[in-house]
């Protein structure tokens, strides 16, 4: 079993503020970079409209079959880069580099019901 999953960078051009994350698969659009908790904690500090920018570097960890990583997977994955810095070119395959942009607007968090936001 192989893991897929993304280093993603995602950079905030009004604010010049940027983040570093490992999420599951491979991001090509907001909606899969939504629920990883780095990503909704600095979209939700975004106080005015704003592009934002997202480079993700998509690897696989493992040899057969790929199947998305679990979030516990990502931890792990995490663990093993903080404990190894070259723990990426050395034990895992980049199969490719996605680049994206998105425009992101506070309102659009206060459009949805109060119960979604906290999902």
């Amino acid at each position: 079993m192989a893991l897929l999953f993304s280093a993603v960078t995602v950079t905030v051009t009004a604010g010049e503020d940027e983040i570093e994350l490992l999420v599951s698969g491979i991001p090509r659009e907001y909606d899969d970079l939504e629920g990883w908790s780095e990503f909704d904690d600095l979209m939700c500090f975004i106080s005015e409209e704003t592009e934002v920018s997202v480079r993700a570097e998509a690897y696989l960890y493992g040899e057969g079959e790929s199947m998305r990583a679990s979030p516990e997977e990502i931890n792990d994955l995490m663990q093993r880069m903080k404990d190894d810095t070259g723990f990426l070119n050395r034990c895992c395959s980049n199969l490719e580099s996605v680049n994206f942009t998105f425009v992101w607007s506070p309102e659009e968090i206060f459009d949805m019901p109060f119960g979604q936001m906290l999902m």
